[in-house]
């Protein structure tokens, strides 16, 4: 499961997705439209045609429509980034009274996903909660909506309460899962001060994750923060050259220059930190921690040495 926070998805009012959808249609032809049954919607949903399969919908006469179609629509909606819309294909497919309990738990998972993705986090965990009351046994599904509800928490400043949903996603996720959740679960932990389990948690995550390269920069942050300065080392220059796209910004070099602090070697400090000014601009505010704790530590050692 994604961290839904980080998609950029576009929001578009009705009317324009209709002229855009016609628009559609002259570019993308399809081979006569009016004669395609609503099956059609499904299988180019499915096939990542989304362009041709909402024209198709479009044209498709009201009474024609069914609940796997529109769930279809609904989804090809979504992966264009027409949150509102499918949010209103999703909240039509759930006043269907034949809906199965399962699929109502999906499609009801599904409106909670799009409200955190619109950054409405209480309605998300509102979303989150009744996909659970249509689930009574463990299942990943089940565990999905404990780890959008601990996610939606976790935006709200709620950690405590996070943390107890995200434990129980933990314990229903199958393997695929798992590494989203301990992701979750060590964020949250390292807010709440629960740093040894945050760093077992982040560990967890298989080096081949979308989340590794966040995980390892969070390890070399807890590592810095216990004061374990050559394990924060081994972190820093792993997520460097192990993931140079997630540390392209100055704070591995904040982090290297409070190791060097750290071991009374001002030189390699100041060296950081000039390396830096060349790097970023004046306004970072890494580099402007950087000057400061460099400032600081300088004048501890002059008035240390001064003192003797």
């Amino acid at each position: 499961m994604l961290d839904y926070q980080n998609s950029n998805y576009t929001s578009f009012s009705k009317a324009t997705a209709h002229v855009w959808l016609l628009a559609v249609l002259i570019i993308f032809p399809i081979q006569g439209l009016f004669a395609q049954h609503q099956i059609d919607v499904q299988r180019l949903s499915s096939e990542g045609e989304h362009f041709k399969a909402l024209s198709v919908y479009e044209l498709l006469p009201t009474r024609k429509v069914g609940t796997d179609t529109r769930i279809a629509a609904a989804k090809s909606l979504w992966a264009l980034g027409l949150n509102r819309q499918a949010a209103e294909q999703f909240d039509v497919v759930l006043r269907d009274a034949n809906l199965t309990l399962e699929n109502r738990a999906r499609i009801t998972l599904s409106r909670g996903v799009l409200e955190y993705q619109e950054q409405r986090y209480p309605e998300a965990s509102l979303y989150a909660e009744k996909t659970i009351s249509y689930l009574r046994d463990p299942s990943p599904l089940r565990g999905r909506a404990f780890l959008l509800w601990g996610q939606s928490l976790s935006r709200t400043g709620a950690y405590g309460a996070a943390e107890e949903k995200l434990e129980r996603a933990l314990a229903d996720a199958d393997e695929l899962d798992k590494a989203e959740i301990n992701f979750a679960l060590g964020m949250v932990e390292m807010r709440i001060g629960k740093l040894e389990k945050a760093e077992e948690r982040l560990k967890a995550i298989p080096a081949q994750h979308d989340r590794s390269a966040a995980a390892v920069r969070a390890l070399a942050s807890i590592a810095l923060q216990t004061n374990q300065m050559e394990r924060a080392r081994f972190w820093i220059e792993k997520g460097k050259s192990g993931y140079p796209e997630a540390f392209l910004d100055s704070w591995a070099e904040y982090g290297l220059m409070q190791i060097a602090v750290a071991h009374g070697d001002l030189p390699a400090a100041r060296a950081l930190v000039e390396e830096a000014q060349k790097s970023y601009p004046p306004s970072d505010s890494w580099l402007i921690l950087m000057r400061a704790a460099l400032e600081e530590s300088e004048w501890s050692r002059k008035e240390l040495v001064e003192g003797n």
